[in-house]
């Protein structure tokens, strides 16, 4: 859904290291803000509906949210997709 980590983004760093890493890898080959759909900003270039969007985005928030629970200790042996 529009708006899916951004409160996340705001205020986990752990977080936002890997939305932003993320971010610069689907600029590189989109030319455009994987962010600005994840966060439903005015003037995405795509929607979050569209496949091409969506996975890519909850691609990024699995690694983002694996990322912040390792930086709490806690180590999954298996972390799954939807």
């Amino acid at each position: 859904w529009p708006g899916m980590g951004a409160a996340l983004y705001e205020s986990e760093p752990v977080v936002r290291a890997v939305l932003d890493r993320c971010e610069a890898v689907l600029d590189e080959e989109r030319g455009a803000s994987l962010l600005d759909v994840m966060f439903g900003r005015t003037g995405a270039a795509g929607d979050l509906d569209d496949p091409q969007w969506k996975q890519p985005a909850i691609y990024a928030l699995e690694c983002a949210l694996t990322a912040l629970w390792a930086s709490l200790g806690i180590r999954p042996d298996v972390v799954v997709g939807h």
